[in-house]
């Protein structure tokens, strides 16, 4: 990749992760009405205080790295990658985990948006989100192991 591959690779990621944001803020807000809350919705209070999408953007960047950093979930993510679609059932045996363990991480994923489950077929897909933040990763650790021999 060229050196703007990163600048390529952050747009998409960060309107990933707002995409995934505004999804459970339109969830909260739905539960909000159904429950009668009479205060603002959630997603009012964000557009309200400009600081809230500044504290809340570092949030979700810093949950996203976190998950993406597991030593458990990384290894299945990068596996969904390069792979595709797998059944839950094969992703277990590929990972060496019991089918309990492998929905736990996949579950994982799922809630931070790098991965996306299909119950019907019991498969499991890396996201947009999670294919383009393994390539940045991909880039980083390239950048790394390079300058790590340069004087």
């Amino acid at each position: 990749m060229s050196v703007s591959a990163p600048t390529d690779l952050l747009l998409p990621i960060a309107r990933g992760i707002a995409a995934r944001y505004v999804r459970t803020l339109r969830a909260i807000d739905r539960l909000d009405a159904l429950d009668g809350r009479t205060g603002p919705i959630a997603s009012q209070e964000l557009r309200d205080d400009p600081r809230a999408a500044d504290a809340l953007a570092r949030e979700l960047v810093a949950r996203l790295l976190r998950v993406a950093a597991d030593a458990r979930l990384a290894p299945l993510l990068r596996a969904l990658v390069a792979d595709g679609g797998q059944g839950i059932a094969a992703l277990a045996v590929g990972q060496g985990a019991s089918r309990l363990a492998l929905l736990r991480r996949a579950d994982d994923l799922v809630d931070a948006g790098l991965a996306d489950r299909d119950p019907e077929r019991d498969t499991l897909t890396a996201s947009p989100l999670g294919t383009d933040l393994v390539a940045l990763l991909d880039l980083i650790e390239a950048a790394t192991a390079a300058s790590l021999g340069a004087p």
